[in-house]
């Protein structure tokens, strides 16, 4: 996957380094985050969609600025090829398996504002930066839809209420 480094935004609440390249953390100023950019395609029943997934690398300012220099990164560099083979990941869970702590957010729909829910319960998530020989692997989840408590997949919604006639 091209996981390309990107510059953070100026803006309010953002303290960056010089090079704008790693986002210093408020709280503990000794560390930071360094972000990458992938661009992915999916398609659903047939539909194709082209996004953009943002993941971050996080570690001690000391030695993120050590990778940019060792690596000479910088704005639209390709990390998997300039350091080693990378994949941003997608993890969600539902808000009562979700660990504290640990930079999951509430799910938002970015049409509507509405937070994501499955059975009734909010859907958390969170991107991760992983080597490409990780065995971390998407975790998706479908939300329910308005009108049900949950989503009902096209490849069975003509199934949905039909008799078993063998139970007889």
């Amino acid at each position: 996957m091209k996981c390309l480094v990107t510059k953070w935004n100026e803006k309010d609440g953002n303290e960056l380094t010089a090079n704008g390249l790693i986002r210093i953390n408020p709280n503990k100023p000794e560390f930071g985050s360094l972000m990458l950019m992938a661009t992915v395609i999916t398609l659903s029943s047939g539909f194709l969609n082209k996004r953009n997934k943002i993941g971050f690398i996080v570690g001690e300012i000391e030695n993120l600025n050590a990778v940019i220099s060792e690596y000479k990164l910088k704005e639209g560099t390709d990390y998997s090829v300039a350091v080693s083979p990378h994949k941003i990941v997608t993890l969600e869970k539902l808000e009562s398996e979700t660990p504290e702590n640990q930079g999951f957010r509430e799910k938002i729909n970015p049409t509507t504002g509405e937070v994501l829910t499955k059975n009734g319960e909010t859907i958390m998530w969170k991107s991760e930066v992983v080597s490409e020989a990780s065995d971390v692997v998407e975790s998706l989840i479908q939300h329910d839809v308005a009108g049900t408590p949950a989503a009902i997949d096209p490849a069975v919604e003509e199934f949905q209420g039909a008799k078993d006639e063998t139970k007889k």
